[in-house]
């Protein structure tokens, strides 16, 4: 009897929770429920932020059994402005065989874990491009949430847990009430950007190659430079006028990640290039560090842009303070590629 009188107290409790349980499943605003031939539109905003690394493993689950991917570029948001169009003229691959498997606030735990993911389901990985830094050198261990943890298929998390964590950001008080706000004026207002709940900015999307870009940036720039940066004046803090440098990061979880890593390009014959991020900060990436990456992927293999130098040096090269532009990455590959990236890295 106590039994049954439990379960009927939690079933009338429980009551109240069921239509916003349906709202959310209905809705599935993370797109983590409903099966997506494409998460973004292409020229159109999203308007509410995805965990890319759920986007990059599932669109990839979806799309492989028809293009076959084999180049693979990895990292950060960073990463996405080495486009595909540019890149395959360095590897000599079709375009469509190629795919951007990156993640927002990408980890070294979480391309390992990529690599492993594609090594394991026999995907072959012809080329790599691996794009990284100090913070994503920094992390060994699954992120914490919904935008940032990584999918269950590559961490082995419970799916309940992964969807726990979404379900319980829809329902931020913050969210929830912005969220509400957007369907019911299909308007994103101010405070909806200025607490980063809502973004209207418009994207392009390819869903063969993953690849997200905002060419928005690019068009107003190339309109007038002076539109985009002096609005964003205070971003672009005085940077100091001496080099600093990152203290060791690389330890014994992150080389137990990297030997792996290198074990799986070994045994597909991969060709690969790890590029050390141009960022704004100007932090330089420990020697030490540097070195360690090229004892263990090869001398000719690593490419360091941190620090000073005539990249990081010009505002211009950069939409903000976290993201370097476009023409940064293809100057950088064609470093890389034209076998004189060291060279740069040396200024």
């Amino acid at each position: 009897m106590k039994v049954r009188l439990f379960l009927k107290r939690l079933f009338l409790f429980s009551l109240p929770l069921v239509p916003f349980v349906v709202l959310y499943l209905v809705l599935d605003p993370f797109k983590v429920i409903g099966h997506y031939a494409a998460y973004y539109r292409s020229d159109k905003p999203n308007y509410i932020s995805l965990n890319k690394d759920f986007v990059s493993t599932e669109n990839w689950i979806n799309h492989y059994p028809e293009y076959h991917y084999t180049s693979y570029i990895f990292g950060n948001s960073r990463s996405m402005y080495y486009e595909v169009g540019r890149w395959n003229n360095y590897i000599h691959e079709n375009p469509d065989n190629c795919y951007h498997f990156d993640a927002s606030g990408e980890s070294l735990y979480g391309i390992e874990k990529k690599i492993d993911f594609l090594n394991n389901r026999k995907a072959p990985i012809k080329n790599a491009l691996v794009i990284l830094d100090y913070a994503t050198l920094n992390q060994t261990h699954n992120s914490e949430g919904h935008l940032f943890s990584k999918d269950p298929h590559l961490s082995g998390q419970m799916p309940i847990a992964f969807q726990l964590a979404c379900f319980q950001a829809f329902f931020d008080v913050k969210f929830f009430r912005a969220y509400l706000d957007f369907k019911l004026t299909g308007k994103v207002k101010d405070y909806m950007k200025k607490e980063f709940l809502l973004d209207d900015r418009p994207l392009d999307y390819n869903y063969i190659t993953n690849e997200v870009r905002q060419s928005v940036y690019e068009k107003m720039i190339a309109h007038n430079p002076a539109d985009f940066y002096q609005p964003r004046q205070a971003i672009f803090y005085t940077r100091d006028s001496i080099e600093k440098t990152s203290p060791v990061i690389i330890g014994a979880p992150q080389l137990q990640l990297l030997n792996h890593m290198h074990a799986i390009f070994a045994g597909m014959q991969t060709s690969y290039k790890i590029i050390i991020n141009p960022l704004y900060d100007q932090l330089k990436l420990n020697p030490a560090d540097v070195q360690t990456l090229k004892g263990i992927f090869g001398e000719n293999n690593v490419y360091d842009f941190s620090g000073k130098n005539n990249i990081t040096d010009n505002l211009q090269n950069y939409y903000e303070t976290s993201h370097y532009r476009p023409h940064v990455a293809e100057q950088i590959m064609e470093k890389v590629y034209g076998n004189h990236g060291n060279e740069l890295a040396e200024k």
